[in-house]
Order: structure tokens, then sequence, then C-alpha cells
């Protein structure tokens, strides 16, 4: 997703203030959960797979509570929670992605390939 064109400071203001809610909540899980893990460290003594494992949690927890409120509360409820998505990570869902890719090209590209010939036996 882009930043929109505002055509008005009033509209740029609008979208600000919902960025900052939504960190300001996004900022308290996350503090939340790395006090949880690690009692006593700053984000400056953690290594970026530390904060990758947290922010990862952190998305991970907030897809099923989104949903168990829901659930509990109908009238938060709309047609799109009806589907069910498992959350996984963006890295998963890119390197699934990126696999089929992967597996698409030699199937085109490399006919001959044990691949292919593995998939049509």
């Amino acid at each position: 997703m882009s930043i929109p064109y505002f055509k008005s400071q009033h509209y740029w203001e609008a979208f600000t203030q919902i960025f900052d809610s939504q960190w300001h909540c996004k900022r308290a899980l996350l503090n939340r959960v790395k006090d949880d893990l690690f009692p006593n460290t700053s984000w400056n003594g953690l290594s970026s797979g530390h904060m990758e494992v947290i922010n990862d949690m952190v998305q991970s927890m907030l897809y099923d509570v989104d949903r168990a409120f829901k659930e509990t509360h109908q009238d938060y409820k709309t047609e799109d929670d009806e589907l069910f998505i498992p959350y996984r990570s963006f890295k998963e869902n890119v390197t699934e992605a990126l696999k089929e890719a992967m597996a698409q090209h030699d199937e085109w590209c490399h006919p001959e390939s044990s691949v292919y010939k593995n998939k049509n036996s």
C-alpha cells in the first residue's frame, strides 16, 4: 500500500491520527511481549532475530485475538470474517511463493528435469 495523495491538510491529519493510534497500540503490544520474554532488557539489547520473533508473535496473537473477539462480540463480525486464512509471517508467505515460482520455472524451462518427470509419472 502506498500513502495516498491528500487533497487537503485535513485529510493528511486524519490519516496521521489513525496511523499514530495504530502505532501506539502496536508499540504497546510489542513492548508487552518483549518485557514478558526478556525482562529488564532494552530493545537495543536484542538481536534482529529476537525482534523478528517478537513481531511475529504479536502479529499472530493479534490475528487470533481478533478472531476470538469477533466470535464473542458478533456485532463486530463482517462478511470477510467468515473466511479463515491462517496467519503466517510475511517471510513464510514470500518463501512459499518463491518456491512455487521456481518449481513452475523449472517445469517450463527444464522439462527434462527429474522434478517434472516425477510429477508426471
